[in-house]
């Protein structure tokens, strides 16, 4: 079962990436490593398959840049502090404060045999709006 994720502190936003901290990731590698089992399980000649990279990449010693995406029509549900719905359309702008709710979600592409994993974003709870909209 895919484990829910929420950013216990909040995180700044750049476009559809963000900075996590180090531990999360950690938490994350060993996720992703039993997707990618699930999902070599899934291929007709699982030894031959390319696996994509990880959608993180080192940003400095204790953190790393992340990269989120939805599945079109089921865009994140985006909530104020207050957990109040922010119904209308909210453009989230780069350097927004935010809390993050995703899980991690193995995918595969069996006539290419490729094999990866994607963090899908569930929801955005917007803490501080970016400073330049302020």
């Amino acid at each position: 079962m895919r484990q829910v994720i929420i950013t216990k502190n909040p995180v700044v936003l750049e476009g559809n990436q963000a900075i996590l901290p180090k531990e999360l990731i950690e938490r994350l590698e060993d996720g992703r490593n039993e997707e990618l089992r699930i999902q070599r399980s899934k291929l007709s000649q699982p030894e031959r398959c390319n696996v994509s990279p990880a959608p993180w990449k080192k940003y400095n010693d204790n953190e790393y840049k992340t990269e989120f995406t939805w599945i079109k029509g089921k865009e994140p549900e985006i909530v104020d502090s207050e957990f109040k719905s922010l119904t209308k359309q909210v453009p989230i702008q780069t350097g927004t404060k935010v809390k993050l709710i995703f899980v991690q979600a193995g995918y595969n592409i069996n006539e290419k045999q490729i094999i990866g994993t994607q963090l899908l974003l569930k929801g955005i709870q917007v803490i501080e709006a970016s400073p330049d909209k302020v």
